[in-house]
């Protein structure tokens, strides 16, 4: 229990951290501006023989004109969770990259490590912190914007939801190499620059069989193979994401269990580096 207790506090603390930087903030800031933009550009009031007229950014829609209200909020949510995911991501990595190598810093890391803590539990508390500020802002903007669409319409589509899992899953999986990177480089710029070159590779990655016809070399072969295996595949975690909202059905779950095996095996190579490093 208390090693528990500890990485909490140590969760806790990057919390904190991230308050002061002014991280957390400009993470809930961002999500009640589009909270209160959806609010304005959304109203939804009854007409004659008990039909609801809803306006969509300034759009008059009347279901007695053959409009299905059901469909329109489905595509607006589906739109909404596709910006999250990409977007969202983005600025996370953007916003927690620092963690890891600020904590690196000289007169900081001696702190910490002469605690009675582990440096498993030094990682890991990081790590989940970084999760923590990422998660709580992604169950708020989603959480909201679904209660306000569904209030205002009298839709509540709780497919929705399911891109909170899956956003935070995500970012778990992509910040374990963010991890990795920070404790490797003690560079925030590195460790930008490698997480958003995942989010740029991984696209191309899962149409590597495309891009081979084009090469000539087996050579290139292997070298896409590899980097598709040991890479999280974050494009194929967004398609999955697009259709559990849209409730479509999954072809594979595969690209999901693989990355966070990924993401595993990233995460405790972190663990491992950071335990042999001398401070």
């Amino acid at each position: 229990m208390s090693v528990l207790l500890k990485t909490w506090a140590l969760v806790r603390h990057t919390v904190r951290e991230s308050l002061a930087r002014k991280t957390f903030i400009a993470f809930f800031t961002i999500s009640t501006i589009v909270l209160i933009f959806m609010i304005l550009a959304l109203n939804i009031e009854a007409v004659e023989a008990g039909m609801a007229m809803v306006q969509v950014m300034g759009q008059d829609i009347n279901k007695s004109d053959g409009f299905d209200i059901q469909k329109i909020i489905m595509d607006i949510e589906a739109v909404i969770a596709v910006v999250m995911f990409s977007g969202g991501i983005f600025l996370s990595i953007f916003a927690t990259a620092s963690l890891v190598p600020n904590m690196l810093e000289k007169g900081y890391i001696e702190l910490l490590v002469s605690k009675p803590l582990t440096r498993t539990q030094i990682i890991l508390g990081r790590y989940l912190g970084a999760v923590a500020i990422m998660g709580l802002n992604v169950i708020y903007l989603i959480g909201g914007t679904w209660l306000i669409l569904s209030i205002k319409t009298g839709v509540w589509y709780q497919p929705y939801l399911y891109s909170i899992p899956m956003i935070i899953v995500t970012f778990a999986i992509v910040h374990a190499l963010m991890v990795l990177v920070g404790v490797t480089t003690r560079s925030t710029g590195v460790t930008i620059m490698v997480a958003y070159t995942l989010l740029f590779l991984s696209p191309f990655l899962q149409q590597k069989d495309k891009i081979y016809a084009l090469l000539s070399s087996k050579v290139y072969y292997y070298l896409l193979e590899s980097l598709y295996q040991i890479l999280p595949k974050t494009f194929e975690l967004g398609e999955m994401n697009h259709a559990l909202v849209v409730g479509r059905p999954i072809d594979s779950w595969v690209p999901l269990w693989t990355s966070c095996v990924v993401g595993v095996v990233l995460l405790s190579s972190a663990t491992l580096i950071f335990s042999r490093k001398d401070f």
